[in-house]
């Protein structure tokens, strides 16, 4: 069995409508609820003007992979966050501005972003450290139903069903 953790999803930016039904298969797919006691989402829950938020419980090393996945593929953006397993992986976040790959930052237990001194050295100066850290703290934008724009319906059901 692989190590596991909790973890939450939030989701943002313009988000093709005929990709909500394969957002949310995704979510569904990785256990993610509305909230910490189990509440599911479904197409309205994706609403413009607000993001969207997953939580769960027990993920193969605390990460959505399918709609994290979807959400890339799709040019959708999130910020995921995840506990540690105990021996195995320690937490993390995930940032997803829509373009280009995700970056991964290595937090404290108290959701701090880390830098180790490798990190420090390798990023050289305190513009780009400064920069590095700016990029942790990306908050995805609420969401905008695009209409027509985007991906479109085949596409996304080629994606994910």
């Amino acid at each position: 069995m692989a190590d596991r953790a909790t973890a939450s999803i939030v989701i943002g930016g313009h988000i093709p409508r005929s990709c909500i039904s394969g957002l949310i298969a995704a979510v569904e797919l990785d256990g993610g609820r509305a909230d910490w006691q189990g509440e599911a989402l479904d197409d309205t829950s994706v609403r413009n003007d607000e993001v969207l938020e997953a939580f769960a419980c027990e993920l193969p090393g605390g990460i959505f992979q399918e709609t994290e996945s979807f959400c890339e593929q799709h040019g959708i953006a999130f910020v995921r966050g995840s506990g540690s397993c105990a021996g195995a992986f320690g937490p993390e976040r995930a940032v997803f501005t829509g373009k280009g790959p995700a970056a991964y930052f290595d937090l404290t237990e108290s959701d701090e972003v880390v830098l180790t001194r490798s990190g420090l050295r390798a990023l050289g100066s305190l513009e780009a450290i400064e920069t590095w850290f700016a990029s942790a703290e990306f908050t995805p934008p609420p969401v905008t139903i695009v209409e027509g724009e985007g991906a479109s319906a085949q596409a996304c059901e080629l994606c994910h069903g």
